[in-house]
C-alpha cells in the first residue's frame, strides 16, 4: 500500500511537457502598442530628464546620458535648452520636448493644490 501511495505522489510530480503549450497568464492579450510599426529599424529619440549645473548640461536620451556635441549613433546633440534638445538625426535637425506629467490645480476653500 505504501508503494502504490508514493508512486502516485511522485506521479503527479513529474513535470509534464504540456505544461509549455500553456499561454503566458502574465502576458497581455493584446499587443500594448499596435500602432507602432515593428518593422521600423529606426528608434525615434525619447528625451526623459535634463540637467543643468553652472558647469555643465546633461540630458538622458534613450536612455544615455549624454551632453552638448556627444552623438548617440546617428544623433548627435546641438544644444540642451531649459526644457528641450536640439539634435542632428541624419542631417535632419529635430527638437525634443521634456514632457511632464500633466497636473491640475485644485482650489480648496480657500487654498490651492496642486493634484
Amino acid at each position: 500500500m505504501y508503494k502504490k501511495i508514493l508512486s502516485l505522489i511522485l506521479l503527479f510530480l513529474i513535470p509534464f511537457p504540456n505544461y509549455a503549450e500553456f499561454k503566458d497568464p502574465t502576458k497581455p492579450a493584446y499587443p500594448a502598442n499596435p500602432d507602432i510599426n515593428a518593422n521600423a529599424n529606426e528608434e525615434e529619440p525619447k528625451l526623459s530628464a535634463i540637467w543643468m549645473s553652472s558647469r555643465s548640461k546633461w540630458a538622458t536620451i534613450n536612455g544615455v546620458r549624454v551632453k552638448q556635441g556627444q552623438s548617440i549613433g546617428d544623433i548627435k546633440i546641438v544644444k540642451i535648452h531649459k526644457n528641450t534638445v536640439i539634435i542632428d538625426q541624419n542631417g535632419s535637425i529635430k527638437t525634443l520636448q521634456l514632457l511632464q506629467r500633466p497636473y491640475k490645480t485644485l482650489q480648496y476653500k480657500g487654498t490651492v493644490l496642486n493634484d
